[in-house]
């Protein structure tokens, strides 16, 4: 029987479940290896995906605001010549 490492402690209750069915100490233990990266990859695959979304949700607003932007400085730059023809019309 191979020398096998010892599973981390959050792992260790698969493992005696994998046991207690009857699979090999190796076998149980590169299962549980497996299992820990299967749950990490899917944990860095829903992250990343709320991440893009929030990054999106960013984006959205920075050309929302911008837009603002140049919306008030059109309006300010067209009541400039209005407020002068007001003075002069009184």
């Amino acid at each position: 029987m191979p020398d096998t490492p010892p599973p981390q402690p959050d792992s260790k209750r698969l493992f005696d479940l994998l046991m207690k069915v009857g699979i090999d100490a190796g076998d149980a233990c590169a299962l549980v290896q497996e299992v820990s990266n299967m749950a990490a990859a899917n944990l860095i695959t829903r992250f990343e995906s709320r991440l893009e979304a929030r990054n999106a949700k960013i984006d959205a607003h920075s050309a929302e605001f911008s837009s603002f932007r140049w919306t008030m400085g059109l309006g300010f730059t067209m009541l400039a010549p209005l407020l002068y023809l007001v003075r002069f019309v009184d």
